[in-house]
């Protein structure tokens, strides 16, 4: 089940600005329908509006590049035993995470009995629990719900059934609710909470100078508009003020010596550079991405190019 869609956090921060004469952005309104389903000791929340994403153009292109039955034979079998195509059937979806657990709430419109018929077909036993079903795949529990889709650790699945399960269950924390509404309205894709360096890819990858300042990090922002251009703002608050600086510089020195090296050779590149900076504020480091949808276009069909001449 691994075609539910992933989120990885962004490191960023806030960057103070003031503008007496503007209208302060409408903000987004907390999806309680959705919320109800994460514990109080949740830290972390991610979300994506897969049916606005799939309206643009730009992801449309992307996301109907090719048959999803093709990403692999375990999908393939998924969508051809249930017809769900996660592209036009999955609605949204919002992952969190406590400590080691993590839970993927996806709403989506699909055939609940063929997709508990296919667990079972591929010999997972359900589980009874407060009666509902819950079927363990690998690592991973899934309970099919109506209209919902629960994928997670087992102990996060159970504690999402407990707390739609009995009356008067404790919801998420104030501070991550109130995080949730500084996300600006029409932002597809959001994430706030509570970070560490074990929520980034880059300690998957070696001990670096950027890697120790990033396991300073604490609390972060992130959201993501995609229309025709795409716009992104990511916020984090460290440690300190010497760990959100130091990461600041190193950040803009890479784009720097990354501009030298590509002025002349591909400056449809340079013009991507361009479209992001980076500012520290006190504890606090401030990521904003703008890139014009058409580059970026342009640079997908420049990197399929080589392929499909392969082929």
């Amino acid at each position: 089940m691994k075609w539910i869609v992933g989120v990885s956090i962004f490191v960023a921060t806030a960057l103070g600005w003031v503008a007496t004469t503007t209208i302060p952005a409408a903000t987004i309104t907390p999806d309680e329908a959705t919320l109800k389903y994460f514990p109080p000791e949740t830290e972390a929340i991610a979300f994506v509006d897969v049916e606005s994403l799939r309206d643009v153009p730009l992801v449309h292109d992307f996301m109907f590049q090719g048959p999803v039955t093709s990403v692999s034979p375990e999908i393939g079998g998924f969508v051809d035993s249930t017809g769900f195509d996660v592209r036009r059937d999955l609605d949204t979806v919002m992952i969190g995470r406590s400590g080691r657990d993590h839970l993927v709430v996806a709403s989506a419109r699909y055939d609940k009995f063929k997709a508990e018929q296919f667990l079972k077909d591929k010999g997972k036993d359900p589980e009874t629990y407060l009666g509902r079903s819950i079927y363990h795949d690998n690592n991973a529990a899934i309970a099919c719900l109506d209209g919902v889709i629960l994928l997670g650790t087992d102990t996060a699945v159970k504690k999402a059934i407990d707390q739609i399960t009995y009356p008067g269950a404790l919801q998420l924390r104030t501070d991550l609710l109130d995080s949730i509404r500084t996300i600006e309205a029409g932002n597809q894709v959001w994430a706030v909470g509570n970070f560490s360096a074990q929520d980034l890819p880059a300690v998957a990858v070696r001990e670096t100078p950027v890697l120790q300042i990033l396991k300073t990090l604490r609390h972060g922002t992130y959201q993501m508009r995609i229309d025709k251009d795409v716009h992104a703002r990511a916020t984090g608050d460290f440690d300190d003020a010497e760990s959100a600086r130091n990461l600041s510089d190193m950040a803009r020195g890479f784009i720097a010596v990354a501009k030298l090296q590509i002025a002349k050779q591909q400056p449809d590149f340079l013009q991507l550079l361009d479209g992001i900076d980076v500012r520290s504020n006190g504890s606090s480091v401030t990521v904003r991405v703008d890139e014009s949808g058409d580059l970026l276009m342009k640079l997908q069909k420049a990197r399929l190019q080589p392929h499909q001449l392969g082929q």
